[in-house]
């Protein structure tokens, strides 16, 4: 393995990767550093080389990944680079990281928890409390891989806080909104799920039960949702049509994919809320035309050599749609046709218009003005209160930080606060209420 002619590793394991894309002429592969030896390179253990065969402008997954970075989201690095084999050119494919223990360990500050890969059928439905129901849902692509598929902890193979989320998920009735919140970091996938309504990316839990991990951090005992192969984005469809324009409250997949879990969240006005707001401030910076028009030029001027050369897109090799160099040249502004429905520049234009007509909350990114709260006495001795100065707010829930982000006290309420410090060390402390002065 050499990369950019002087970094050498010898003895790696080099190997096809990918479900469906297996099949795929333009093929992706995975390098693992420490198969034969204990030796990662640069601090990795594995990296990806994404084939992105479905994408004639080869940098939907980048330009995805970009918005999920601004989005906030646990999010991976991702590179073109030019891959050679035995000194052969093989065109260009996308490096990602590979979502392992050093990828854990570089976001979360941790490890040990369970990391669970979903692959359709994932759709986190009851099947029971055995855990070997769980085990059991097969992917049937040619791995034959188990559709929750645990990746750390292996020879525990311990199923049993994933059977506890389900349940939860399921089963808790009236008392969803207070237990999901406990076990399952809400805040964080409702930024995920805005930037993945808004880049289209529909081969994910939402709509395909499919393309999704789930984490179980041990600091906060919740599971987090990371995201993944986000290259079928930006009106690059198959079997979803109009997915520019679909409302984004009811994106989903009902008829074939309950999505209990989303569908869940949505149905709260104080989650909702903070959807939309998530969704606004990507509208309003990081999703639009000036922002991600200024990227994909950068993106086309950075690849423009790599693919003229790349012998599937100069005619020498035999590819899976045909796409060409002048398909590439006209990938940002026209619609290849059959999967490919849209350029990317149009998609992004007519979803943002759609998804702003679809807001349900209109003022919904006003929501943190202080102007709206009095908090008294700031410092306090003790007892904090929080009076709301216009309309009362109900069924929101707030927490206390301390500076380094620890949550140290939070509940669900009702109206006005009056909070007992007492209990806290003496310092400084944040006071989060997400949905602040959200309509009831």
């Amino acid at each position: 393995f050499v990369y950019d002619s002087k970094d050498t590793v010898k003895n790696f394991g080099f190997r096809v990767k990918g479900n469906t894309s297996r099949e795929a002429d333009r093929k992706g592969y995975r390098i693992d550093f420490g198969e034969f030896l204990p030796q990662p390179y640069q601090g990795l253990k594995n990296m990806n080389l994404n084939g992105s065969h479905n994408d004639p402008s080869m940098m939907r997954e980048m330009l995805s990944n970009t918005v999920m970075n601004n989005a906030g989201c646990v999010a991976g690095r991702i590179n073109p680079v030019q891959l050679y084999v035995n000194g052969v050119y093989q065109g260009l494919r996308i490096q990602s990281d590979y979502i392992d223990m050093i990828f854990l360990q570089s976001r979360f500050g941790e490890s040990s928890g369970n990391l669970f890969k979903c692959s359709w059928p994932a759709d986190l439905m009851w099947l029971g409390s055995a855990e070997q129901s769980y085990k059991n849902l097969i992917n049937p692509s040619p791995l034959n891989e188990r559709a929750y598929d645990l990746k750390t902890n292996e020879t525990a193979a311990n199923y049993s806080d994933l059977v506890a989320l389900i349940d939860i998920i399921n089963n808790s009735k009236d008392s969803f909104n207070s237990w999901i919140y406990k076990v399952f970091d809400v805040d964080a996938y409702l930024k995920v799920l805005a930037a993945e309504v808004l880049i289209g990316h529909w081969d994910n839990y939402f709509i395909n039960k499919n393309n999704y991990l789930l984490y179980h951090r041990m600091s906060d005992n919740r599971f987090v949702y990371i995201h993944y192969d986000m290259d079928n984005t930006f009106g690059i469809q198959w079997g979803y049509p109009n997915i520019n324009n679909r409302d984004i409250h009811s994106w989903g997949n009902s008829s074939s994919s309950k999505a209990p879990l989303t569908n869940k969240i949505l149905s709260n006005n104080q989650w909702r809320w903070d959807y939309e707001v998530n969704m606004r401030k990507l509208l309003d910076k990081a999703y639009n035309t000036d922002s991600l028009h200024k990227r994909i030029a950068r993106f086309k001027l950075l690849l423009a050599f790599a693919i003229k050369n790349d012998t599937f897109f100069n005619g020498t090799r035999n590819t899976d749609y045909g796409f060409t160099y002048t398909d590439w040249q006209n990938a940002d502004t026209k619609a290849w046709g059959k999967h490919v429905s849209f350029g990317i520049k149009p998609f992004i234009g007519s979803r943002s218009s759609s998804a702003l007509s679809q807001m349900k909350f209109p003022s919904s990114v006003k929501k943190t003005e202080f102007g709206l709260v009095n908090i008294f006495p700031n410092p306090t001795d003790g007892i904090l209160n929080v009076q709301f100065k216009q309309m009362g707010a109900s069924g929101y829930r707030w927490k206390i930080s301390n500076l380094q982000g620890k949550e140290m006290l939070a509940d669900e309420s009702n109206g006005d606060l009056k909070l007992d410090l007492k209990g806290l060390p003496a310092g400084i402390y944040l006071l989060d209420i997400p949905g602040l002065m959200r309509p009831s």
